[in-house]
């Protein structure tokens, strides 16, 4: 039983020596993708085309007008961002939803 328990282990060694350095391995090549992606990002963010906001025309006939909703893609991510996306993005499904609604006439 000696010689097969040493021509085991050797084997077993190998194995987990490979499996460590596959490891290492594939660590390396997801910190890679991760760096090009935030790369990428940070490109996107830096050429993305900001929507000019024509500043708000003062009303008179409501004194308590509220405040202008901030652009979408004005910078990071916040509250008050995916709430005007989420307003945005309603807006356009009811206009979506009239315009494809039957008219009936009477």
């Amino acid at each position: 039983m000696g010689p097969m328990e040493a021509i085991m282990s050797g084997v077993m060694t190998i194995f987990y020596y490979a499996m460590v350095i596959a490891v290492v391995w594939k660590l390396f090549q997801v910190a890679t993708d991760l760096g090009e992606i935030k790369t990428m990002l940070s490109e996107m963010r830096r050429t993305a085309i900001v929507p000019q906001v024509k500043p708000a025309e003062p009303s008179f006939a409501t004194p308590s007008a509220a405040p202008p909703l901030p652009p979408v893609m004005a910078g990071p991510i916040s509250l008050a961002s995916a709430e005007a996306l989420l307003r945005e993005v309603e807006a356009e499904s009811h206009a979506l939803a009239a315009a494809q609604s039957p008219k009936t006439t009477a």
